[in-house]
C-alpha cells in the first residue's frame, strides 16, 4: 500500500504481511467481539541480510495510524536505511482493527489501535502475544537473534513498549518511547498491566515533550484530553528508575538547537525546539536509563523532516534537531539480553 506523500518522498520498501491471532483471554474476545482477529505489519529485511542471526527492532504507530504510517509519516523510513547499514530486520507494527474506545476512527487506511495497559486482560495483553507471534513467524525465514529484539514507539506505540518492557522482559532487551503512554511499573498508571520477573532489567531510553497537547508533560489534563488524569513525565521517569534501582544525577547532553524556528509559536511562545538528553548512572544489573526532553516540541516524532503544516495547531511541530531513529538504535545496540533470559518465558 503506498500512502500519498510529496513528490519523490520516500515510500517503505517493507511488504505487508497478515495472519489471523486467535484470542483466548475472556476480556479480550469480548471487546473484539471473537476469538480471532486478522493482523497485519509491515517487513522490512534488508537484502544484504547475513546468514547468521540478527536483531529485530519493532515500531509501533499511534492511536489510529497504521504501519504505514509510522514508517513514512512518522519515521520517515530512517529505520530501514538504519537497518541496511547495520544489518537487522524492522518491523512496523499495526493495532488492532477495532478501537478500544467507542468513538474512535483509524486516521488513515489500515489503521489500528494498541490500548496496552489499559485494556483489561489477564497474563499478557492481546498485543504481546502478536509481537510474540510475529518473531515466531519470522524465525522460520531467517535467523534472528532473540537476544537483541528491541522496541520503539510514538504516542500509544510508545505504550506498548512500556507495556512489553512490563510482560515480556524476556522478549525486549531496550524500549525507546516516544511521546508515549506513561505506563508505570506501580500505582495508578500500570493499569491492567501484569509486570513478570525481569522487567526492571530493561534498559530504556523515552523521549517527552513539554508542549505536548495530547499526553501532558506535567501532571493532569492536556490540551486535546483536559478530563485526563495523567502522572506527568518525569513523575513517569521517575518511577522506573526507583523500580530499576538507578541512583544519582545524570550526566546532561544539550543537543545543538540546529534548526530554527521547529516550534508552534502559538502555544509554546518559543521559536525553536531544543532537546536535552539525561544519561543516569547504571543500573545494578548494568541497565541503563536515558531521558530525552524536547522543550517547545508537540506530539511528534523527533525527524529533520518538518511535520505537514495542516497538522501543527492540532499536534504541534517535531523537533529537527536529531532523528530519534539514530537515537534509539545507538541505544538499542548498546544492549542485548544475558542467553539465560532468552532461553525460555518468564512466568
Amino acid at each position: 500500500m503506498r500512502l500519498r506523500g510529496p513528490p519523490g518522498a520516500p515510500q517503505s520498501r517493507g511488504c505487508v504481511v497478515t495472519f489471523t491471532q486467535e484470542l483466548s483471554d475472556p476480556a479480550t474476545v469480548r471487546w473484539v467481539g471473537s476469538d480471532r482477529v486478522q493482523r497485519r505489519y509491515l517487513l522490512y529485511l534488508p537484502r544484504n541480510l547475513p546468514p547468521t542471526q540478527v536483531p529485530v527492532v519493532f515500531v509501533f504507530p499511534g492511536k489510529g495510524v497504521s504501519a504505514e504510517g509510522i514508517a513514512f509519516y512518522e519515521t520517515h523510513c530512517r529505520f530501514e536505511a538504519l537497518a541496511d547499514r547495520h544489518q537487522f530486520i524492522v518491523v512496523y507494527g499495526n493495532g488492532l482493527p477495532k478501537p478500544y474506545w467507542p468513538g474512535d476512527t483509524p486516521a488513515m487506511p489500515a489503521g489500528g489501535f494498541l490500548p496496552g495497559c489499559f485494556a483489561e486482560h489477564s497474563g499478557e495483553g492481546v498485543d504481546v502475544k502478536y509481537v510474540r507471534a510475529i518473531l515466531d513467524q519470522l524465525a522460520t525465514e531467517h535467523p534472528i537473534d532473540r537476544s537483541r529484539v528491541y522496541a520503539t514507539g510514538e504516542s500509544a506505540g510508545g505504550g506498548l513498549s512500556f507495556q512489553l518492557a512490563l510482560e515480556a522482559p524476556d522478549l525486549v532487551a531496550a524500549i525507546a518511547p516516544v511521546v508515549s503512554l506513561p505506563f508505570q511499573p506501580s500505582g495508578t498508571w500500570l493499569q491492567h498491566c501484569h509486570p513478570r520477573v525481569g522487567y526492571a532489567q530493561v534498559s530504556i531510553a523515552m523521549l517527552a515533550a513539554t508542549d505536548d497537547p495530547s499526553i501532558s508533560y506535567t501532571p493532569g489534563g492536556s490540551r486535546l484530553y483536559p478530563e485526563a488524569r495523567y502522572p506527568g513525565m518525569e513523575a513517569t521517569r521517575d518511577a522506573w528508575l526507583a523500580a530499576m534501582n538507578i541512583q544519582g544525577p545524570p550526566s546532561i547532553d544539550e543537543f545543538p538547537d540546529l534548526v530554527r524556528g521547529d516550534s508552534y509559536q502559538p502555544y509554546t511562545h518559543l521559536e525553536s525546539s531544543t532537546v536535552q538528553r539525561q544519561r543516569y548512572p547504571l543500573g545494578p544489573e548494568g541497565q541503563e536509563f536515558w531521558y530525552y526532553e524536547a522543550k517547545g516540541m508537540g506530539h511528534r516524532w523527533p525527524s529533520p523532516t518538518q511535520t505537514w503544516s495542516g497538522l501543527w495547531e492540532r499536534f504541534g511541530k517535531t523537533n529537527q534537531d536529531i532523528d530519534f531513529a539514530d537515537q534509539a538504535w545507538s541505544f538499542f545496540e548498546r544492549h542485548s539480553k544475558p542467553a539465560s533470559s532468552t532461553s525460555a518465558r518468564a512466568h
